[in-house]
């Protein structure tokens, strides 16, 4: 006999008889999904190694042989090298203009709480929720009078302005989360304000720093729209503007080539994230996102 209980209505059904998704319907989902973001990711490895004409024969074919011509070709033709050091400087000066600013304010938000500072943390925290298209046109606006327009320095320091108030969040929570002992007894020992943030407390935060570095050069090397608003020479191109040029110029003609280069464009990240990912898990669990 099966065991009923009371149901709606004074009416009676079968205990477990509640509808629940089978775990096999919600892996499938969860496996189309990823295949949906994995796909794409390695289309170009199935184009790069072919020639111009296998690719117009059968485009989805796999390649008769392994050719890195496509490499070469790409790298000469894309000038990719010069676009590889510009968005090396802008990594930089997107990294050096981001993350000591926002560890010193992480770290006078979490340590000296009043009203203002109170006030003053919303207030910078607000410009995180401002989204880059919408103050496209007034920045660069100040950007031209600034004479910042068409210089690499006007295209990391929006970056910076648009990141420094998610750090300073990830940094006065990471701060927050250490215990205040440490600084009182640096104080004790004659440490000043910046001697305890330099000597103590900076190094402690090593897992932000380090997941602050990560994610501030991986975004930057990926920018696309701010790099093509704020920069017109040719001469300083990024790695991504320069390939979306050589798209734009020949379209899907150049394929193989046009893959190669996405895939040198897309390599420095990718390697970054294998090497780095154990410091971002790291910073992540050690406190860096906790509230």
């Amino acid at each position: 006999m099966s065991t009923l209980s009371p149901g709606i209505g004074g009416g009676r059904q079968p205990r477990g008889s509640r509808v629940n998704v089978p775990a096999a319907i919600v892996t499938i989902i969860l496996i189309v999904l990823a295949l949906a973001v994995i796909v794409p990711l390695f289309l170009p490895l199935l184009f790069v190694f072919k020639t111009r004409l296998e690719y117009s024969y059968n485009p989805w074919s796999l390649p008769r042989q392994i050719r890195w011509d496509n490499f070469v070709q790409a790298w000469k033709v894309i000038q990719l090298g010069k676009g590889m050091v510009n968005t090396l400087i802008v990594c930089l000066g997107a990294i050096a203009c981001t993350v000591p600013p926002a560890a010193c304010a992480g770290y006078i938000f979490a340590r000296y709480r009043s009203r203002m500072t109170e006030v003053i943390f919303y207030v910078i925290l607000a410009g995180y929720f401002v989204p880059l298209q919408m103050v496209l046109l007034p920045l660069y606006r100040m950007s031209v009078g600034l004479h910042l327009a068409d210089t690499l320095p006007g295209v990391f320091l929006p970056m910076a302005a648009f990141g420094i108030s998610f750090w300073t969040l990830i940094y006065r929570s990471f701060f927050r989360s250490l215990p205040c002992e440490l600084a009182e007894a640096a104080r004790i020992d004659g440490a000043g304000h910046w001697g305890t943030f330099f000597l103590i407390m900076l190094p402690l935060a090593g897992p932000a720093t380090v997941l602050a570095v990560l994610l501030v050069f991986m975004s930057a090397w990926s920018d696309y729209l701010l790099s093509l608003i704020m920069i017109s020479s040719q001469a300083l191109f990024t790695m991504q503007l320069r390939v979306a040029q050589f798209l734009n110029a020949y379209g899907v003609d150049h394929m193989p080539r046009y893959s190669a280069a996405a895939i040198i464009s897309a390599a420095p990240t990718l390697i970054l994230y294998i090497l780095g990912h154990r410091w971002i898990l790291r910073g992540t669990l050690a406190g860096a996102l906790k509230g």
